[in-house]
């Protein structure tokens, strides 16, 4: 759990005891490329740390799939409807590599959120983090160029560009797979 344990404590200093009462709430399971852990249009009620692989949450409109976040080591993914209201989810979350995911119903999380002042800290602040990076993605999708946005993934994602789909990233990035393959190539 080494991925997992290093990116709580990234965003909060995490008591030794409230982490382990987290860690003691999560079993692992291995879960094959392609596996869909969230369906939109059901409730989910579980929150899922990546301690190996990537995921990507999708957003179904019709025929037409977006990607709406990336989540890889250390990172947690989730439904945020059904998470936060209970309500069926949106989107959909699925494994793009082979994970091992540790995951833990959002009711014991609740349940050591009221516990244990670090883990709802810790909860707040990763929160804040994700919305935070939400409005960013999105500013920067009204006002970047293709090229600006392409290089801003770069410096979000290190790494991921050689481990996902490139039509994922373009998805992601709001642009065809042909502007990403040109912007690529002036890079």
């Amino acid at each position: 759990m080494k991925n997992i344990v290093t990116k709580i404590r990234e965003y909060y200093p995490m008591s030794d005891e409230a982490l382990q009462a987290m860690l003691d709430c999560m079993p692992p399971v291995h879960y094959p490329k392609d596996t869909v852990l969230v369906h939109s249009g059901r409730k989910d009620g579980k929150v899922y740390f990546i301690e190996e692989g990537v995921t990507r949450s999708i957003f179904h409109n019709g025929d037409k799939d977006t990607t709406t976040w990336f989540s890889c080591e250390g990172d947690i993914t989730f439904g945020m409807y059904s998470l936060y209201h209970g309500n069926p989810s949106i989107e959909s979350v699925e494994t793009l590599t082979n994970c091992l995911i540790y995951s833990m119903p959002i009711d014991s999380l609740n349940a050591l959120y009221e516990r244990y002042i670090d883990i709802a800290n810790w909860g707040r602040v990763i929160h804040q983090e994700c919305n935070a990076m939400l409005s960013l993605f999105f500013v920067e999708r009204l006002q970047l160029t293709p090229k600006e946005r392409y290089q801003m993934f770069l410096k979000h994602y290190p790494g991921l560009v050689n481990r996902v789909k490139l039509k994922y990233i373009a998805e992601f990035l709001g642009i065809s797979i042909y502007t990403l393959s040109r912007v690529r190539g002036e890079i």
